[in-house]
């Protein structure tokens, strides 16, 4: 059964899953579904030996049956413009491009690194279990891959991510390496570190409202790196927490709003629990395209599969129509008024909260992230400089 917190998140993280999208059953044994975004669906890609050696799968996105049927281009050019930054970013923590391959019909499909699950997912897990926050070392090691991350991002690839959230941070075994991922909304910043938009009118920051920066929900006409970093706030916010930003005090509202109201599919909700967001923007074109990652066979072993796959797709498009209905008249305009008022706002810390010290650091930078005037943030590179002084000290003994 859907909880208050899963509805809400639903409604409002435009850039994850909805339940707008087609269940669909890959039919081949070498496509495996992995989530759904808005517009795409994301795959594992088991791919067949090689020579007699073991290949490592492959995670692979493309546009739904749904976007294809209403020949809705965006989500497809999302696609190409998303492996155009890929593939130019090699970090080892950031997620790996593998290729992208154009077939017949136009129809564009990504592939990317795989990795283990997401950190929304793993979140939501320790949510429903009643598991706490995420052990502190894992967070740790969370905040010093993605501020690597970021720090590459902001001063060499000279972009913002502009949709950093939990699900799209992956993560590869127990918290061995974390990575991140969706770039397909990101903006180029100037040799400022800001984007200027009466300058660029072709620019637009797009976003999820629930990790957005003041200076974004208030449309300031520039703005810098450190709205990636406000997000990064409020990931680090979801580790302790374990819900979306501005959510949490909205639990008992909803509780006794959705009461009796119409419950999600157990194959729905089962879907929503594997969600990984790798969504994009603007396009080029292009029949196939390949790197020193992408193997020939990729063409074959991904699009052989698409015209059996679009069988097989269960298209559900009518009943979610309704779903949508119930879903906003299950929220009243108060609650979205309280709702739509918290953004680009530093949520609070859930009252009855009782940490170890191993959390104070972490506790430090989420306040630290989230100063509401993007100069009192933190850049990324004096987030993982500081992680990285303090490991030191800890391990020499020194204060």
């Amino acid at each position: 059964m859907d909880t208050p917190r899963r509805k809400l998140r639903n409604l409002h993280m435009e850039n994850v899953q909805n339940s707008s999208t087609p269940i669909r059953v890959p039919p081949s044994p070498m496509l495996k579904t992995l989530g759904h975004g808005t517009g795409v669906s994301v795959y594992r890609l088991d791919r067949s030996p090689r020579l007699g050696q073991i290949r490592s799968p492959w995670a692979v996105k493309r546009i739904t049956q749904s976007m294809r049927v209403r020949k809705d281009t965006l989500f497809n050019a999302r696609i190409v413009h998303e492996a155009d930054i890929l593939r130019k970013l090699k970090h080892p923590n950031i997620v790996g491009f593998r290729g992208v391959v154009t077939n017949d019909e136009g129809v564009n499909t990504l592939a990317l690194e795989m990795c283990t699950t997401s950190l929304g997912s793993i979140l939501e897990e320790r949510h429903d279990e009643d598991l706490g926050p995420l052990p502190a070392k894992n967070t740790f090691k969370m905040i010093m891959d993605v501020a690597l991350a970021l720090d590459f991002l902001h001063n060499e690839a000279r972009l913002l991510h502009g949709d950093l959230k939990s699900f799209n941070v992956l993560v590869k075994g127990e918290f061995e390496i974390c990575k991140l991922c969706d770039f397909g909304v990101a903006l180029p910043l100037d040799e400022q570190g800001e984007i200027n938009f009466p300058k660029n009118p072709g620019l637009r920051y797009v976003g999820t409202s629930l990790w957005c920066a003041p200076e974004v929900i208030d449309d300031m006409d520039i703005i810098d790196s450190k709205a990636d970093i406000f997000s990064f706030g409020l990931v680090i916010y979801e580790t302790l927490a374990l819900v979306p930003p501005h959510t949490l005090e909205l639990d008992a509202v909803l509780g006794e709003e959705l009461e009796g109201s119409h419950d999600l599919s157990t194959e729905t909700e089962k879907v929503q629990r594997k969600q990984l967001d790798f969504s994009a923007d603007e396009s080029k074109g292009g029949p196939v395209e390949m790197d020193e990652h992408t193997d020939n066979d990729m063409s074959t072993e991904v699009i052989d599969d698409e015209e059996e796959e679009e069988e097989e797709e269960v298209d559900e498009d009518e009943d979610d129509t309704k779903e949508n209905d119930i879903k906003e008249n299950d929220i009243s305009d108060f609650t979205l008024n309280n709702l739509h008022s918290a953004y680009g706002t530093r949520p609070p810390l859930p009252v009855a909260f009782q940490l170890s010290d191993d959390y104070n650091c972490i506790v430090e930078l989420f306040y630290l992230c989230t100063n509401a005037l993007s100069e009192d943030r933190p850049a990324a590179k004096t987030i993982w400089q500081c992680l990285e002084n303090n490991a030191a000290n800890v391990a020499t003994g020194s204060d």
